[in-house]
């Protein structure tokens, strides 16, 4: 009777519906073999404990420690769901943020989305977006209505570039039936430019990232959408599903049709063309929420992987001249262990085994645990969460925002993972609110997690949506911005010990002008060669996370060593370069066809 009583109310969970009835024989068989570990030797959880049995004691790694400042630093606007108990599926969402030097003074400022009535209401000031000034002290100030980017619609997410090649960042806010284009005016203002860039405004657009798709020099946009037609025109939700029994609750995706993304090709006057049909983006490809833009398999040009709930993640594979095939399913990237489609939210991508190749970690819903594809080179990926002691302690979270970053920069990649539930049903004991997740490397691509270390934010529990990854108070040390539905964000300042935090290397990349234009550095190599014949890869990479962007700096954390034999950076024009000589525990920047211009 409980277990019926369960299934009953598991129809209105975002991923329920879709899982078919209690009765169903493969549902008991998988229920069973997770009561009965023994009777498949193949159970993730069971080969995870293999794999540590196999493997020797790591030393433990000192541990990485972060002081929650948001209230103190002044972001202090909450963000609103405007949830009034009709239930539609975008108030469980939460909003994206993202980190951009706008006035150019050398530290990071942080524009964050805002929800809204439904339909919107853009005179309404009350839920206007955020973009938090760094004062330098510690301290943010929100000027988004004096430089013009108080963004009114249901934000979702943010893309950071400099998509006019005028040196000035701007910003792309993906949202609900309407979206923003703020070209940055380079005085400390912006002007909105949507309909004039040929844009599209309506639909459901989620995650967003800039990226020079075609090598041209100039920045393409690739936007992910969700679900269509959930709303009618009075923002009345379309479906209605039940989350508890007699109960109304969110529907699950696939109540709803699906909606192909959008590839926005920049024609280098300020327009934009979408060209996703011709590249074969469709409705089948829909309900994507997470996205990353990188240079998967080394051939210098980007590719795009785009992570969707409860359909088959997609994996665009650049050939060049922008033309594009999917081969999600035969590069290993469409399913998870078990041959299913998750229901995805967030990406994370970084070299997180050391083995110089791009991995991707997608963060999925309650009892799924996290999906991490081991890149293994030559269009092949392996799903390794098991190997990588991850598949158990995100088993019990529904995670969104994730980033691989080295947050005590020992030279490997760690992994922070936000989480909260979408559907609250508390009464069938599954939780709401969820502590966030941080997983230090213990060395090739196994973690360890060490949450309760890190100090009292992850000791609490939040509805953790976006997470964006960078260094606010320039000190060597990659902090987090978290957004919460219906709540303020978190600024997670990194106060690692100094002493134990190791050397590193903060550089901004600065590719070379193509006719007279700034070029993004999104999607350079870096190899980082140390005293001990060690190689560190990095790559600047677009998108990943929830509905965010992150710091265009990286930095590169070098362990003890306090000198790097070599920095080689290989630019999105494919050309290769290397310096020695580079000053560590600073910031550099480095300038494509500049290398014997850096003081030794």
């Amino acid at each position: 009777m409980m277990r019926m009583f369960l299934l009953i109310g598991l129809i209105g969970l975002i991923t329920a519906g879709c899982s078919g009835s209690g009765d169903d024989p493969k549902t008991e068989r998988k229920q069973s073999e997770m009561i009965n570990p023994e009777k498949r030797i193949d159970d993730p959880l069971q080969m995870e404990l293999k794999e540590v049995e196999k493997k020797p004691r790591e030393i433990k790694p000192n541990p990485i420690v972060f002081e929650e400042t948001g209230k103190e630093s002044g972001l202090t606007v909450g963000h609103e769901s405007a949830a009034h108990g009709q239930f539609r599926l975008v108030e469980t969402m939460g909003g994206g943020v993202g980190l951009i030097d706008f006035n150019e003074d050398g530290l990071l400022d942080v524009f964050i989305c805002q929800g809204s009535e439904l339909p919107v209401e853009v005179s309404d000031k009350s839920r206007a977006a955020q973009l938090y000034q760094n004062q330098g002290d510690g301290k943010f100030v929100d000027v988004a209505e004096k430089a013009g980017v108080a963004f009114r619609g249901y934000g979702q997410g943010v893309a950071i570039g400099d998509y006019d090649g005028d040196g000035h960042a701007d910003i792309y806010v993906s949202g609900f039936q309407s979206s923003g284009l703020y070209r940055n005016k380079g005085d400390g203002t912006f002007e909105e430019l949507s309909e004039k860039a040929g844009l599209r405004n309506q639909g459901w657009a989620t995650s967003s990232a800039f990226a020079d798709l075609d090598k041209d020099g100039d920045l393409d946009l690739y936007v992910v959408r969700y679900l269509a037609d959930t709303v009618d025109a009075a923002g009345r939700p379309t479906v209605t599903c039940n989350a508890l029994p007699g109960q109304l609750g969110y529907c699950p995706p696939l109540a709803h049709n699906s909606e192909p993304d959008s590839l926005y090709r920049n024609n280098g006057d300020g327009t934009f063309t979408d060209i996703g049909p011709s590249i074969g983006l469709s409705s089948n490809d829909g309900n994507g929420l997470g996205l990353a833009i990188a240079d998967f398999d080394e051939d210098g040009r980007v590719d795009i992987f785009v992570a969707n709930d409860k359909t088959p993640c997609r994996f665009y594979h650049n050939l060049g001249n922008l033309k594009f095939e999917e081969v999600g399913l035969s590069w290993g990237l469409a399913y998870n262990e078990s041959g299913e489609p998750t229901a995805a939210m967030g990406v994370a991508v970084g070299d997180a085994d050391e083995d110089g190749r791009l991995d991707i970690l997608v963060t999925n819903f309650y009892e799924e645990g996290a999906t991490f594809y081991r890149n293994l080179g030559k269009g092949r990926f392996e799903v390794a969460t098991s190997r990588a002691r991850l598949k158990s302690p995100t088993r019990g979270r529904l995670g969104f925002g994730a980033g691989f970053v080295d947050f005590d920069n020992d030279g490997v990649l760690d992994l922070f993972i936000t989480n909260g539930h979408v559907n609250d049903v508390r009464p069938l004991r599954m939780p709401y609110q969820m502590p966030p997740q941080l997983f230090q490397n213990l060395g090739k691509g196994r973690f360890e997690d060490n949450s309760l270390m890190a100090g009292r934010y992850f000791q609490k529990e939040w509805v953790g949506r976006g997470a964006a990854f960078g260094d606010f108070n320039n000190d060597g040390r990659s902090d987090i911005l978290v957004t919460h539905k219906d709540g303020p964000p978190a600024l997670l300042k990194n106060v690692t010990d100094p002493e134990r935090v190791n050397h590193f290397i903060d550089l901004r990349l600065r590719p070379a002008r193509v006719g007279g234009k700034e070029v993004s550095p999104v999607g350079s190599v870096v190899k980082v060669r140390l005293g001990d014949q060690r190689t560190l890869v990095r790559q600047l990479v677009g998108g990943t996370s929830y509905l965010s962007s992150h710091d265009s700096r990286l930095c590169i954390g070098l362990g003890p060593w306090k000198l790097a034999q070599s920095v080689e950076v290989r630019w999105p024009s494919g050309k290769s370069e290397s310096w020695t000589g580079i000053k560590v525990d600073q910031m550099q920047e480095l300038v494509e066809g500049q290398s014997a211009k850096i003081p030794n």
